[in-house]
């Protein structure tokens, strides 16, 4: 079953609604216990098959990595979240990241990103010759409530340019 949009927006409208006092006030926790969640009845999954040698390897995570010289911060004031996409290069390097995610604790990341980004231990097992390729873009996005965009806009276009790199395993690090 696809995600039924229709039957989501509505429940999320009145979830904001009743929602903003709690948002306002910081209770999350409050607030992430009426979320109206979208559960599908079925995953969308391939199963892996080849040698991991001869794959390409995109990562994704939902921690709030973006560029601090070139790209904007995540919003993480609205109770929306923000249903936008960073790109973000295989050869970063940790002092070239920012985090804009509300809801988790950065003193590790700030320490070492390959705990939620593992870009460079996926660059180790290219140079091992362990998997083929890390390809040359991966992505990060934030905290999203209002899954509609995310959906419908953001994912649609990262998956046009992870199939344009060429990347054959996709490495989901939600956080």
């Amino acid at each position: 079953m696809p995600i039924d949009l229709e039957q989501f927006k509505p429940a999320y409208e009145k979830w904001v609604e009743e929602s903003m006092p709690d948002f306002q006030a910081g209770k999350m926790a409050e607030i992430l216990k009426k979320y109206p969640s979208i559960i599908p009845d079925d995953i969308p999954w391939t199963s892996y098959t080849g040698k991991l040698s001869e794959k390409a390897f995109v990562l994704i995570t939902s921690a709030g990595l973006y560029l601090k010289d070139s790209q904007p911060a995540f919003d993480t004031l609205s109770i929306h979240g923000d249903p936008s996409v960073r790109e973000i290069p295989k050869a970063i390097q940790q002092r070239e990241i920012g985090i804009a995610h509300g809801h988790y604790d950065h003193s590790l990341v700030e320490q070492d990103i390959n705990i939620i980004f593992p870009i460079h231990r996926l660059i180790e097992l290219e140079n091992e010759g362990i998997i083929g390729k890390a390809v040359d873009t991966h992505y990060s996005y934030s905290y999203v409530n209002n899954v509609a965009p995310l959906v419908t806009e953001a994912v649609p276009k990262m998956i046009s340019r992870i199939k344009a790199d060429g990347a054959d395993v996709v490495l989901l690090v939600p956080i």
